[in-house]
């Protein structure tokens, strides 16, 4: 047994694809009991003359994700990538484990490793610019991402390559998505599937009421993606089909909060797993005559409402039901009005007598206006009601950042939303390891899941700001010090 100081050093196409789940889709036919979900979460492979190692990090202060408060004088045993045990250092005995490096941690502060909720690295696949944002990632603490749809070839190899230790990287997480045929004249869906036919792929699928579903969302599951993202052209029935044939076959579903026609309401009843962006919410509250001119292709744009209308509270209530997560992404809203600030002070927005928008081809129709502010209030209804809230940005960090955009979701929690620095912790772990479909592997610092860690200088129940004050952070136990960082110049981005 040895002992080190805190600051101490230690080690560190698509026809295949189609072909792939057509594979998976022969063995789920012979089944008639619902299909356990595939592990995305196993051990990465492992040198097997490698010894075993073993950490014990003696003192540390714990926000464990939970929602307990901080527990002092706590002691982390980290054996093999995982969490072996936790307890107060007085009653954890060093002498159960002969082979552990002590470590001297008084004076640090743990919490779980944080989760990006909802990102996108591959909208287009350019491998520098998602290395670029994934270091940044890693080394600010954020040990899981979910991206929220892309081009699954390239996310899989990246996957694989922050699995294996390749690149330094979270642990990514990828959606395959489904929608109304007439979304996929959205050109981001192009990007994602650059030489074949968008909405003909297996990450990038078509459906509607002729759709065999048994065979879309196998599919989706052979391109190994986590969940299964719904995003728009949805009518509501079609949809519970979608997340009942997804639960059958053990795939979260991942869903807009209004995927038109489906409405809030529709999706929450679905009972989805998540739902992303809180302003959708306020489409609840959509008059019903002029949804009705809105799907008869008659009205198209954004839409006064009552946000005070029940209807709001009652999606609330039924996404507290049914534990649905909300992907809040406070953090894209005001990135939008920051952007369009921007063009109005170049003189490059629409000038003020432009026509009004033509009806939307995806069937979006008409959606509610909400701002930022509003997103705000939202969020805070959304939270008081007792719906989980999950920590996703859809955006990126300004420019030149250190740090991941997730700090300013989180910061908006803390200082807009006004929640206590328990619940912003676990938006940013637990929940958002609740969103995965990872719960029992992610999220909390207990024993038996991963060792995804962040030690901080300062205490995180204290503030939003002490978040930053990373010291390193664990990924499956492999050390990622704050000290190394290196932001370097952001790639050109491929045209």
């Amino acid at each position: 047994m040895s002992r080190t100081g805190a600051g101490g050093r230690l080690a560190a196409e698509a026809p295949p694809a189609a072909t792939a789940a057509l594979a998976v889709l022969a063995a789920l036919s012979t089944l008639s009991a619902p299909v356990a979900g595939q592990s995305r979460s196993g051990e990465p492979p492992r040198n097997p003359n490698a010894d075993s190692e073993t950490t014990i990090y003696e003192g540390v202060s714990v926000l464990d994700g939970t929602g307990a408060p901080l527990l002092p004088d706590m002691s982390i045993v980290v054996r093999d990538g995982r969490i072996a045990a936790v307890d107060r250092t007085d009653g954890l005995s060093p002498e159960d484990w002969p082979e552990a490096e002590i470590e001297d941690a008084r004076g640090l502060y743990v919490i779980p490793g944080l989760i990006e909720s909802h990102t996108h690295l591959a909208t287009r696949a350019d491998r520098a610019a998602a290395e670029f944002e994934l270091n940044r990632f890693i080394y600010g603490g954020v040990t899981t991402v979910r991206d929220m749809a892309g081009d699954v070839r390239a996310l899989a190899e990246l996957q694989r390559a922050a699995l294996v230790g390749e690149i330094p990287a979270p642990d990514i997480h990828y959606a395959a998505l489904v929608a109304g045929e007439s979304f996929f004249v959205d050109p981001r869906t192009r990007s994602s599937s650059m030489g074949e036919v968008p909405g003909r792929v297996p990450w990038l699928q078509i459906v509607d009421d002729e759709t065999d579903l048994t065979e879309t969302i196998a599919l989706a599951r052979g391109t190994w993606a986590t969940g299964l993202k719904t995003y728009a052209s949805i009518e509501g029935p079609l949809l519970a089909r979608i997340a009942a044939e997804a639960r059958r076959q053990g795939i979260p579903v991942w869903s807009h909060t209004h995927v038109g026609p489906a409405l809030p309401m529709d999706v929450a009843g679905a009972g989805v797993t998540s739902m992303s962006h809180v302003c959708s919410l306020a489409s609840a509250a959509i008059p019903d005559d002029v949804m009705a001119e809105a799907l008869a292709g008659r009205r198209s744009g954004m839409v006064d409402v009552d946000l005070d209308d029940p209807r709001i509270d009652a999606v609330l209530e039924e996404m507290r039901r049914q534990g649905t997560v909300l992907d809040a992404t406070l953090k894209v809203g005001f990135f939008r009005e920051e952007r369009m600030a921007v063009l109005a002070r170049d003189s490059l927005g629409p000038p003020p007598d432009a026509p009004p928008p033509p009806p939307d081809p995806r069937r979006r129709g008409v959606r509610a206006q909400c701002s930022p502010e509003q997103g705000v209030e939202l969020t805070r209804r959304a939270w008081r009601a007792g719906v989980p809230i999950a920590a996703g940005t859809d955006a990126p960090p300004a420019p030149g950042s250190e740090w991941p955009a997730l700090y300013d979701e989180l910061a908006y929690f803390s200082k807009r939303v006004g929640m206590p620095m328990v619940d912003v912790v676990r938006a940013a772990t637990s929940h958002g390891a609740l969103a995965l479909g990872l719960a029992e592997e992610i999220g909390t610092v207990e024993e038996g899941k991963y060792a995804n860690l962040v030690f901080l200088e300062d205490d995180p129940s204290a503030g939003v700001e002490n978040l930053k004050s990373v010291l390193f952070t664990l990924k499956r136990g492999r050390r990622f010090d704050r000290q190394d960082f290196e932001l370097g110049t952001p790639p050109s981005r491929r045209p």
